[in-house]
């Protein structure tokens, strides 16, 4: 009999232990629901996670990519076009021919010209027999000074003809020789204003030629900046169809402002032999005056009073701790700034937010739990 008490005495303590261990892990879950529930939940663009990048403090500018060489070919005779050779956007060698034009008058005028001349030789030839021979006369006095000096002055004249007559020959030659048009520059052209049977007059512009391999961006930079800008810096640049950023070099800085703009041009040098630009594009960019590598960089927006005691609210175990930061750079161009006093993968506010303090319960979003 006192065994079966005894058995039920246990059980009954068994049971009220059981209620009380319930009792504390809902009166727990409760106190965790009422901490979750006074937390600020963060949404992912709230957050930024620090990250080691590079960073650079650019000029901005913007400009229109010329080619560094141009040629425009001109006529240098007036003649009937017989052939063209090339077509805009045709690649050319320095030398090539683009063009043939009718020199049928041409050579005519160089063979008329090489008969002239054979006729001068002649000449000459016969007058410097004459005064040979007035010499021989007058060291025998047969002739007078008078005579001999006739002789000598005709032999001159003949020797001024012979010249004059070999100048025009060479000229009617040149004139022959410019019937074909050849490409004084290699390149690609990109401009043709002849086709065969038209008349090209003399100096007419026949073909223009650019050299794409180099181009030269002139860019506008406004005056309270061109102090900053020195050749040899190096220019980072977009353009309109291509994903990829490109560079280039300052090799020039027009010492003298624009009227009414009052801004400056500056010349900024890039290898295109590749040929993945083209000349007129449109460029935007920045000349770089200062980069750093290997830094932990967030955007402007994360760092409070920049100007003055500039810091940064972390998330830490699931708080938000104000952190004073050093600013090493602040780059306005791309909005981010390198600076230290946080460490890479630490969790940053990306802006103020209303209504949060440092100490303040948050909750972070799924991603970076």
């Amino acid at each position: 009999m006192k065994a079966s008490w005894l058995g039920w005495g246990m059980l009954l303590a068994l049971l009220a232990g059981c209620g009380k261990h319930e009792e504390e892990a809902a009166s727990g879950k409760t106190a965790a629901s009422a901490a979750v529930a006074g937390a600020r939940e963060l949404a992912r663009a709230d957050v930024e996670v620090a990250q080691l990048s590079s960073l650079r403090d650019a000029l901005p500018f913007t400009g229109t990519l010329a080619a560094l060489k141009s040629s425009s070919i001109a006529a240098e005779v007036e003649a009937r076009v017989k052939d063209v050779l090339v077509r805009e956007g045709e690649s050319v060698r320095q030398g090539q021919e683009l063009a043939r034009l009718d020199s049928e008058s041409l050579d005519q005028s160089v063979s008329e010209q090489q008969a002239q001349l054979a006729g001068n030789q002649s000449r000459l030839k016969l007058a410097r027999i004459k005064l040979d021979k007035q010499h021989e006369l007058l060291q025998k006095g047969f002739i007078s000074q008078l005579a001999y000096d006739e002789a000598e002055s005709e032999f001159t004249v003949r020797q001024g003809e012979l010249q004059a007559q070999i100048s025009q020959l060479a000229r009617a030659r040149r004139l022959q020789a410019d019937s074909v048009v050849r490409a004084p520059i290699a390149g690609v052209v990109y401009e043709r204003k002849i086709n065969p049977g038209e008349i090209a007059a003399k100096n007419a512009r026949l073909f223009s030629i650019a050299d794409l391999s180099v181009l030269e961006l002139s860019a506008t930079v406004p005056a309270q900046w061109i102090g900053r800008i020195q050749p040899g810096q190096q220019a980072r640049f977009n353009v309109e169809g291509l994903p990829d950023e490109l560079s280039g070099a300052v090799v020039r800085v027009n010492p003298v402002a624009q009227s009414g703009t009052r801004s400056f041009l500056i010349y900024i040098r890039v290898d295109n032999r590749d040929g993945r630009l083209k000349a007129g594009q449109f460029a935007k960019g920045g000349v770089v005056l200062r980069q750093l590598e290997g830094q932990v960089v967030l955007p402007q927006t994360a760092v409070q009073d920049l100007q003055g005691k500039p810091w940064v609210m972390l998330v830490e175990q699931g708080r938000l701790q104000r952190r004073p930061v050093q600013v090493l750079l602040w780059s306005q161009t791309e909005r981010k700034v390198a600076l230290q006093g946080v460490k890479p993968g630490q969790l940053v506010l990306s802006a103020a937010l209303l209504g949060v303090a440092a100490g303040d319960a948050v909750s972070l979003p799924t991603g970076l739990k």
